[in-house]
C-alpha cells in the first residue's frame, strides 16, 4: 500500500492510564456517534432444533403381479381413484398396481401426517433395471400437482456411492403421493425405496424476499444465512466417503453451479429454508452422506445459505460434482431451470451466486474469469471422465460440464458466462477487502500487543475479520491473555517501577477473568496500595503529589494538598485515587492518549467532550474498553492501517 508509514506502538500505561475490549459503538469524526456497518438482526428467529429437524420416512416401492394389476386408459391422466381402504405410508410400501395400454405402471399412497419432499433410492447393483420414474402429490385441499420427473441424481462424493438416488423434489405441503414410470416398464426390481421428508417451517430476519440483500458488514462480503438460522442438522463426526466434508488441501480453484430440481413456486423464505432442511435430511439419510452435498445454496430472492458445515471458512469437499468436489465450491440455485419448467434464474439469484463464488474464490487469490485444469478424482455414475483425467474447465462451470445431466438446466446454463463475469467483479472487490483485513490485523497486533503479527496471526484473523467485521478481532484481542498480561505489566511498571512476577501476573489475570476487576482498574488499584505509598515517598503530602502527577500530569496546589490529605483518613487511599481517576479532567487526558495511540492524532474538542460525558455519566456501564473498540472499528482506523502497511 502507498502512503505514510505510521508505527504507533504501545504507549506506556502511565500515559494511557488504562487506554489500551468489547462494545458495539463505532466512532466517527463528528460529535455524535453512530455505528458503522450494518448491525446483525437483534433476533433472527433461530429455529428450535427440537421442532424443525427434518424427518425421513422410507417405504418400499413394489409392483403387483400382472394378473392382479388394474388396467386404465392412462396412468398419468385422471387423478387416482379414492379407495375405500387406501394404502398409507404406515403400510410400509407404495404398490404399483395400475397399468395402461402403453405399459406404464403407477401406484399411490396417502400420508396423513404430511410431507414436503420426495425422492427415490436403490442399490447401485440394480441401477440398470430401474425405470425412470415421475411423481405427483396431493395438497391439503385435495388437488393433485403436475407430474415432476424424478431425475437421477449425479451429485455424488468423489469416491462414488453404493446407493443411487433421484434428486430430491420439494413439493410443498402434501398428504398423498403417486408414482408412475415414464416409459413402459417390462419389469420392476426389488430394492427401490420412496423417501418422504417432512419438517416444520421457520422464519428468520436474516433473509428477505425484497430482491436486495445487504452486505453483512461495511467491509465484508455478502450476507450468508448460517446453518443455525435455517435449522441444519449436525454433520456426522466422520466423513462418509474418502476425504469428503474435510477441507481440501490447496484451497479452492473453481465453482460448480447446480439447480436443486425443486419447483419454482416456493413463495416464502420459510419454504426455501424448509426445502434446504429437507434436502439435507435426504442427503444424509437417503444418500447416506455426512452432510448436505452443496457448499452453498441461493434462493430466487438472492439469499445465500451456508450448506456443508464449515464452507464459509474452509474449502470443504462436498458431494455435488462427483470426481470434481475437491477444490471446487458447489453452489446450488433453489429451483428448476429446464426448458420444460420454462423459468430462468432471477437476476437476484444470479447475483447471489456471483457474490458467493466471487467471495470464496477471492479468499484463495483465484480470478473467476479464467479457465483452469482439474484432475478427476474418480469416475462416478453419470460422469464424463475417469479418475486421473485432466479437464480444462471455466472457473465457473455447470454440473453438466462434468456429468451427463441437464443441471443446472437448459435455461440457466447460458447464463453462467454472465455469472462468471460478475463473480470476477465481486472477487476483485473482496480481494481488496481481504487486503484491508490483513492490514487491520497487523495494526491491531501492533497497537494492542506491541508486536508485529506473524503470518499465522494474519492467516488466522484476516478472513474472519473480512466476514465478521473488525469488531471480531477487537473483542478477541481484548479478551486475550496476552493483551491482559501486557496491560498488567504496564500498570506495575507505571506505578511501582518494576515488572510483576509470574505469580503476581497470574493473580491479577485471575481477577480480570473472574470479573472482580477490569483490566482498566488494575492501575488505579495499584496506586491505592501501601506498596505504591512507600514507593512515592511514604508521606501523605508526597503521596497526593504523586497521584496528581500520575493522573492529572501536574502537581497539586497547596489548597488541593490541604483538601486531599485529610481525606486519606476518611476515604482511604483507594477512595482518593478513585476520585482523582474519575475526575473529568483525568478522563479527558486518557481519551486524548487513546486517540493518539490508535489514530496518531488527538480527538477534536467535540469528540473529547462526547467521550468524557459518556465515561463520566452517572450509572453508565461504558468504560474505556468501549472507547478503544469504537475507535478501531471506524473507517478512519482502517484507512490508517492501510497507510501503515
Amino acid at each position: 500500500m502507498v502512503g505514510r508509514t505510521l508505527i504507533l506502538g504501545v504507549a506506556p500505561a502511565m500515559v494511557l492510564g488504562g487506554a489500551l475490549a468489547p462494545a458495539a459503538t463505532a466512532l466517527t469524526t463528528q460529535p455524535s456517534l453512530e455505528p458503522e456497518g450494518i448491525a446483525a438482526p437483534a433476533d433472527s428467529a433461530l429455529p428450535d432444533a427440537g421442532t424443525t429437524a427434518a424427518q425421513v420416512e422410507k417405504v418400499e416401492v413394489a409392483a403387483t403381479p400382472v394378473e392382479e394389476t388394474a388396467v386404465v386408459d392412462d396412468v398419468t391422466g385422471a387423478d387416482p381413484e379414492p379407495a375405500a381402504e387406501a394404502g398409507t405410508a404406515a403400510d410400509g410400501a407404495v404398490v404399483l398396481d395400475t397399468a395402461d395400454a402403453d405399459g406404464r405402471i403407477a401406484g399411490a399412497i396417502e400420508v396423513p401426517e404430511g410431507f414436503q419432499t420426495v425422492g427415490l433410492s436403490w442399490p447401485a447393483e440394480i441401477d440398470h433395471v430401474v425405470p425412470e420414474m415421475q411423481v405427483r402429490t396431493r395438497a391439503a385441499d385435495g388437488t393433485w400437482s403436475d407430474w415432476s420427473h424424478l431425475e437421477k441424481s449425479t451429485d455424488d462424493a468423489d469416491g462414488g456411492s453404493a446407493v443411487v438416488t433421484s434428486a430430491p423434489v420439494y413439493v410443498g405441503e402434501a398428504d398423498a403421493v403417486q408414482l408412475a414410470t415414464v416409459d413402459e416398464a417390462a419389469q420392476f426390481p426389488e430394492g427401490v425405496e420412496l423417501s418422504l421428508v417432512s419438517s416444520a417451517q421457520v422464519t428468520t430476519a436474516a433473509a428477505t424476499t425484497s430482491g436486495t440483500v445487504a452486505a453483512s458488514t461495511a467491509t465484508a462480503g455478502p450476507t450468508i444465512i448460517t446453518r443455525e438460522e435455517w435449522g441444519a442438522a449436525p454433520r456426522c463426526l466422520e466423513p462418509g466417503t474418502g476425504p469428503t466434508w474435510f477441507p481440501a488441501e490447496g484451497g479452492l480453484k473453481a465453482a460448480a453451479v447446480h439447480h436443486t430440481v425443486n419447483p419454482n413456486d416456493y413463495a416464502t423464505v420459510a419454504e426455501a429454508m424448509q426445502a434446504i432442511r429437507n434436502d439435507q435430511a435426504y442427503h444424509q439419510q437417503t444418500h447416506g452422506w455426512c452432510d448436505i452435498g452443496y457448499n452453498f445454496l441461493v434462493d430466487k430472492w438472492g439469499n445465500i445459505y451456508e450448506g456443508a458445515d464449515g464452507s464459509i471458512e474452509e474449502p470443504i469437499i462436498g458431494a455435488h460434482t462427483g470426481g470434481f468436489n475437491t477444490g471446487t465450491v458447489g453452489v446450488a440455485m433453489i429451483g428448476t431451470y429446464t426448458t420444460a419448467a420454462g423459468v430462468k434464474p432471477t437476476t437476484a439469484q444470479r447475483d447471489g451466486v456471483a457474490k458467493i463464488i466471487g467471495s470464496r474464490l477471492a479468499q484463495y487469490d483465484v480470478n473467476p474469469d479464467e479457465t483452469t485444469v482439474l484432475t478427476a478424482a474418480g469416475h462416478t455414475d453419470g460422469g464424463r471422465y475417469d479418475a486421473g483425467d485432466q479437464v480444462t474447465l471455466q472457473r465457473v462451470f455447470g454440473h453438466r460440464d462434468t456429468h451427463q445431466t441437464e443441471c443446472p438446466g437448459e435455461l440457466a446454463y447460458p447464463l453462467l458466462a454472465g455469472i462468471q463475469d460478475q463473480a470476477a467483479v465481486y472477487a476483485k472487490q473482496y480481494a481488496e477487502v481481504d487486503e484491508q483485513s490483513k492490514n487491520f490485523v497487523q495494526a491491531m497486533y501492533q497497537d494492542y500487543l506491541g508486536r508485529a503479527a506473524t503470518e499465522a496471526d494474519i492467516e488466522s484473523w484476516s478472513y474472519r475479520v473480512s466476514v465478521d467485521g473488525p469488531g471480531a478481532l477487537a473483542d478477541g484481542m481484548a479478551k486475550s491473555d496476552n493483551y491482559r498480561k501486557l496491560r498488567i505489566s504496564q500498570a506495575f511498571q507505571a506505578t511501582l517501577g518494576y515488572t510483576p512476577s509470574t505469580t503476581q501476573t497470574a493473580n491479577y489475570l485471575s481477577m480480570v477473568k473472574k470479573k472482580t476487576r477490569t483490566i482498566d482498574e488494575i492501575e488505579p488499584y495499584l496506586m491505592g496500595t501501601s506498596t505504591y505509598y512507600k514507593h512515592v515517598g511514604g508521606t501523605d503530602a508526597k503521596y497526593v503529589t504523586a497521584l496528581y502527577q500520575h493522573i492529572l500530569h501536574r502537581p497539586p496546589t497547596s489548597d488541593q494538598l490541604k483538601h486531599w490529605m485529610p481525606r486519606l483518613n476518611t476515604l482511604g487511599r483507594a477512595g482518593v485515587v478513585q476520585a482523582l481517576w474519575d475526575n473529568p479532567q483525568a478522563v479527558r487526558f486518557r481519551v486524548i492518549a487513546t486517540y493518539e495511540h490508535f489514530l496518531g492524532a488527538p480527538p477534536t474538542t467535540a469528540q473529547a467532550d462526547v467521550w468524557v460525558n459518556r465515561l463520566t455519566k452517572a450509572g453508565t456501564t461504558e468504560d474505556e474498553s468501549t472507547l478503544r473498540r469504537a475507535i478501531v472499528v471506524t473507517t478512519k482506523y482502517l484507512a490508517a492501517a492501510d497507510a501503515r502497511y
